[in-house]
């Protein structure tokens, strides 16, 4: 079964650009947030216990760019029935991270530049060294041996989050997003309702 989900579209600018710009030039994008507007597909749902599985797809178009998935969680726990529980929202790759915090195009930037400076792209990681590396290797492989590190340091491939009384429970900056640390690729994420 597949379910339509469109958020409005958000004012983006040109994520590429922020890459060439040094630390001391002052970064002026503001809403630099995407939200998908793409189909989900429903992996499992009863009704009792209440549980929903959807899973989204879609396609990042730049490192180091956050997708909003607040309201489609949302929109997963009311399709659920569920007012008291918990959902997860997981992403099944290993150069992404799911996060919770702030929406405010200054932290994006800030830690744009905090990944650059930590875990610059361009030096050598023994992970991208087709002489050395044998294991878990594609045809296809990318070099991205600097996306796997970031995502060690940003966040997990999973948060759970409370509900109550049919509300995900969230501060009041807070949003939940899926963060590409590689490059434009197809990409999922699993929402996972649960509770009575």
């Amino acid at each position: 079964m597949q379910t339509t989900f469109a958020l409005p579209a958000a004012k983006v600018a040109p994520l590429s650009n922020l890459e060439h710009w040094s630390v001391d030039e002052h970064i002026s994008t503001r809403r630099a947030l995407r939200r998908p507007e793409a189909t989900t597909t429903v992996l499992a749902a009863t009704s009792d216990p209440r549980i929903r599985t959807e899973v989204l797809h879609f396609h990042t178009t730049a490192g180091t760019e956050f997708w909003d998935l607040t309201d489609l969680v949302r929109r997963v726990v009311g399709a659920s029935g569920m007012r008291h529980g918990q959902v997860t929202v997981h992403t099944p790759h290993t150069t992404t991270s799911v996060v919770v915090n702030e929406a405010e195009s200054g932290f994006f930037n800030d830690f744009r530049r905090l990944m650059r400076e930590a875990v610059p792209a361009e030096r050598y990681y023994e992970h991208d060294d087709r002489e050395l590396r044998t294991e878990n290797i594609q045809e296809d492989e990318l070099v991205n041996g600097h996306a796997h590190c970031r995502q060690m340091l940003a966040g997990a491939s999973s948060v759970t989050l409370p509900v109550v009384d049919g509300e995900v429970l969230l501060g009041t900056w807070q949003r939940v997003m899926f963060l590409e640390l590689d490059q434009a690729r197809a990409r999922r994420v699993v929402i996972h309702a649960q509770g009575a």
